[in-house]
């Protein structure tokens, strides 16, 4: 025991894979590595590997013995291990391990396995392309790979040697395959000597009695490993190398049949569907490099591989409606899309029935008919999961792949409208989503008007579910607590209109549904005996929602366009509204309700004055000769006859205008007239459309507009008139204006604004005018200044005597950006300030009053803000400092100083040391400056 432990059994498996011989031959390279390392080994470790066994390789096979060494020593190294707790390893330890691991797979596996089943396989295991092929007998080919399996398997389940084992997870694979499942043949009754046996080569190998009792239980032992493998190794990686093993060429067909076996029932398994995913789908799907891969893996799932579909669709279906919240996977919604519509397309009932019923449950309500508010039917956690499982079967936002009929959620289309109406305007996360899926489902022809007579509450007989009370939840998501019976019309309305406001198509046959839907509701049972109160009420709620809903749609210039197109079905619903009318008369029936037919006008009159529309004359025609006619009929109303008349007048001036006139094409009566109707917007009572006008004033002159720009004059007089409004929005938008007519009127502007900037403290302190509007004011006159570049420099000095005024604001934050907009002027400006600075009146206003505030003001945005405009000046003036401020710097060099020395702010010290820095850079370049090689060049005349 103490001579084992003196042993070290690394240094002799590094001697084992890495020794170099001098030998040519295979064989003999083994053997004389074999005669190195065998005399480091103890008795007895010699004796336990030699042993005293008969197998078919004791007769002179040096790479059996190498076999038998090297597993022995990785399982002495294993043992060690286990006793001394010991998991670290070194690379090259690992690197040592992997090499005798590859060695074992090299010489004990891959030549071992049967035709069929070991081509390519080389390919896994590089270093057995090395191996130089050699004549055996079955039997020795069974003992080594039999060998091999064993050694390798023992290594898995211990820690030290799993992952070198892993590295060659496929051939141990196809062995643990081959010899659990291999054909055996029929044994012979003779019996053979041993050794006789072991001698014969495949074409005259015989099976015996014993020998085929022997393997019939070696399989029985190595398929327990096998399964035991499969369960403790990653799912990913077995269905990896069970799909190679698969996808092998010319493999024998009892290989193909266990493979696929072991497949779909890892498959079946709970998590096989992601394992499997894992294993064929890289992290590359946006860059387009498995999407093949992922048609392919759809359609396998999808297809059932079982004798018993039930059996395997209720295995699969639970996980692919897993995989539809499994957030851990990329892309994992188009995935679990790919897998549900090709289980759609090849099992449709199957799909229907075990994954889409289940995404719809939440929503089927099926069996409850209460209206009872107070107990939660359906949490918010559900809901919510439930429509983003719609969402990713029906309307996949990821990309443009295939979806699921629309039609499917045809059942569940009033809970979801429910929802919208709901939450339409809120802002709820699944707005947008829900009213997605409504789209889509409005999109299919044949459910378009069925469903719009199912959200206006007019037809409650199809099966699109029922209509359920929503309520917020306590973590902003949403919660069924019951259905409802009562339902709003007005309300359900107003939300179908916002659904379908962004659809052109959608508001034109809502609108064709609506003029039948009205004109069949006149026979609504206006004269039923068992009519109660309460239906007459119901009744005319809906009418009138509808026609109110009606009245919407005719304000969209699409439904306008449609109508002068194709103007029959209106006008036609008019007429039979009219004649209704007179049949009522006529029976005597009492009924003023003239609401209808007024509205209906009113929607033709609406369509009538819109501009530049060419109207059907035939339809229009005869239409005004009808409503001449009702026009005499004694029993319409006053305002009714009156609204007729105008309706007549609007088609006969609408013929006349469709005459043919010609236009003065030099003129752009677009432009033209954009300008008059901001024009006429400043003198709109509504502030926001007298800002509006102003805006688009602004923005003419900023696009150069002729008749803005010939107008000039007049924009400035406007634009100054409305320097005195009370209201922000208007006050700043007049600013802006001024500010884009700067270049045309610069003198002008520029005193109208700083005189406004200097004045406006009077007007602050009224409450006229906020602090923020001056700040924005001292931000426009910079903009002003840089938009005029170099014309600015002739208004530097009102400039900057208007922002050395606002420094005295008692506001802290005025006098701050005054300062940063004084600093900001020295910038637009290009520091051409010229001889203003050693001008006395300069050096008094700005540095004084720059060293004033830095010494009394107690604010410290002030106080930053004074640093800021000295670091400005002094990098624009450059080298001209110490001409132009002369005994001034001395002063400022020693604030400056002592700012960075002693104030306790860390901003306004770190400003402080970056004017210091400005200074030290001027100095060094001025006194270390390069001589520049020039040469005067005189022209004499």
């Amino acid at each position: 025991m103490e001579e084992s432990k003196e042993i070290d059994y690394s240094q002799i498996l590094y001697k084992l894979t890495t020794d170099k011989t001098e030998a040519n031959d295979f064989e003999n390279k083994l053997e004389q590595i074999l005669d190195k390392t065998l005399p480091l080994l103890s008795k007895d470790d010699k004796y336990t590997i030699s042993g005293k066994n008969n197998s078919a390789n004791d007769y002179a096979d040096i790479r059996y013995k190498y076999i038998q060494t090297i597993t022995y020593v990785l399982k002495k190294i294993q043992t060690i291990d286990e006793i001394n707790h010991d998991n670290c390893i070194s690379v090259q330890q690992y690197h040592t391990f992997k090499i005798a691991i590859e060695l074992i797979v090299s010489i004990g596996i891959i030549p071992c396995l049967l035709p069929g089943i070991g081509i390519d396989m080389k390919k896994l295991c590089p270093r057995a392309s090395k191996v130089i092929e050699e004549k055996t007998s079955i039997l020795q080919k069974y003992e080594r790979l039999c060998l091999s399996s064993h050694s390798l398997i023992e290594y898995y389940n211990g820690s030290l040697l799993r992952p070198a084992v892993l590295s060659q997870l496929g051939p141990l694979i196809a062995a643990l395959l081959q010899l659990s499942y291999a054909p055996l043949t029929k044994p012979n009754e003779e019996q053979l000597p041993l050794k006789q046996q072991n001698e014969m080569n495949e074409e005259q190998f015989m099976m015996t009695v014993d020998l085929y009792k022997k393997l019939q239980n070696d399989q029985k032992q190595f398929l327990s490993k096998l399964l035991t493998l499969f369960d403790n190794c990653p799912q990913y990686m077995i269905m990896k190398e069970l799909m190679i093993i698969l996808g092998i060429k010319k493999s024998p067909i009892w290989i193909r049949r266990i493979t696929r076996k072991h497949l779909i029932e890892k498959i079946q398994q709970s998590n096989g569907i992601v394992s499997l995913i894992t294993t064929l789908c890289n992290d590359t799907l946006d860059f387009g490099t498995d999407w093949n891969k992922l048609d392919t893996l759809a359609r396998l799932i999808a297809t059932s591989h079982e004798v018993d579909k039930n059996k395997y669709y209720e295995a699969i279906c639970p996980q692919l409606l897993d995989l539809l919240t499994l957030k851990q996977i990329n892309h994992y919604s188009i995935i679990a899309n790919s897998c549900i519509i090709a289980l759609y397309e090849s099992n449709p009932d199957i799909c229907e029935k075990n994954i889409i019923n289940i995404i719809m449950k939440p929503l089927l309500m099926r069996g409850l008919d209460h209206e009872k508010k107070t107990e939660i039917i359906v949490p918010e956690c559900e809901l919510n999961t439930c429509i983003e499982n719609l969402m990713t079967c029906f309307a996949p936002t990821e990309a443009k792949f295939k979806t699921l009929p629309h039609k499917l959620i045809s059942v569940i289309a009033i809970p979801l409208f429910c929802i919208h109406n709901k939450i339409r305007s809120s802002t709820c996360l699944l707005r947008n989503k829900v009213r997605q899926l409504l789209l889509k489902l409005l999109q299919e022809e044949n459910l378009q008007h069925d469903l719009f007579s199912a959200f206006l509450g007019h037809n409650t007989k199809e099966n699109f579910g029922q209509y359920v009370s929503i309520q917020f939840g306590s973590n902003g998501g949403l919660e069924i607590i019951g259905t409802i019976k009562s339902l709003a019309y007005e309300e359900f309305a107003d939300s179908l209109f916002d659904l379908i406001s962004v659809n052109e198509a959608l508001i034109t046959n809502l609108f064709s549904y609506l003029l039948k839907s009205l004109s069949s509701s006149t026979n609504w049972s206006c004269n039923n005996t068992l009519e109660t109160s309460h239906d007459i009420i119901e009744r005319v709620e809906k009418q009138l929602a509808a026609i109110k809903l009606l009245s919407h749609l005719a304000n969209k210039s699409v439904v306008q366009e449609a109508q002068l197109k194709n103007p029959e079905p209106l006008l036609n619903f008019i007429k039979s509204l009219f004649n209704e009318k007179v049949v009522q008369n006529q029976n005597n029936i009492e009924n003023d309700d003239h609401e209808v037919i007024y509205i209906s006008l009113m929607l033709i009159k609406m369509i009538l004055s819109s501009e530049g529309k060419v109207l059907n004359r035939t339809h229009f025609e005869s239409f005004a000769k009808f409503l001449k006619e009702q026009i005499n009929n004694s029993t319409m109303p006053s305002q009714l006859v009156v609204l007729m008349k105008e309706v007549v007048q609007f088609i006969e001036c609408k013929q006349q205008s469709n005459q043919i006139h010609y236009e003065d094409l030099s003129i752009d009566y677009k432009k033209y007239n954009k300008f008059e109707e901001a024009i006429r917007d400043l003198s709109d009572p509504l502030l926001p459309v007298r800002a509006h006008g102003i805006i688009t004033l602004t923005k003419l002159i900023e696009t150069k507009d002729p008749f803005a720009v010939a107008r000039k004059g007049i924009l400035l007089r406007l634009f100054q008139e409305n320097l005195k409004h009370e209201d922000s929005f208007i006050y700043l938008a007049a600013i802006n204006g001024m500010c884009s007519l700067a270049i045309t009127y610069p003198q002008i502007v520029i005193e109208t604004l700083v005189q406004e900037y200097i004045d406006m403290p009077q007007r602050i302190t009224s409450g006229d005018i906020s602090i923020e509007n001056r700040i924005k004011l001292g931000e426009i006159l910079v903009k002003t200044t840089r938009g005029l570049d170099e014309m600015s420099l002739t208004h530097k000095n009102i400039l900057i005597n208007g922002f050395l005024c606002a420094t005295r604001d008692p506001d802290p934050l005025v006098r701050a950006s005054s300062l940063s907009c004084l600093g900001e002027l020295c910038k637009v400006l290009g520091f051409r300030l010229g001889n203003i600075i050693i001008e006395v009146i300069f050096v008094n206003k700005v540095l004084y009053c720059i060293n004033c505030i830095l010494e009394t003001d107690k604010a410290l945005e002030c106080r930053r803000a004074a640093v800021l405009v000295i670091t400005l000046l002094l990098r624009g003036l450059g080298k001209h400092v110490l001409t132009d401020l002369s005994k001034d710097l001395l002063i400022l060099y020693r604030s400056l100083k002592h700012l960075r020395d002693t104030d306790k702010d860390p901003v306004l010290r770190l400003h402080a040391q970056l004017a210091l820095e400005e200074i030290d850079d001027v100095v060094q370049s001025f006194l270390f400056a390069k001589p520049k090689l020039e040469k005067t060049i005189f022209l004499l005349e």
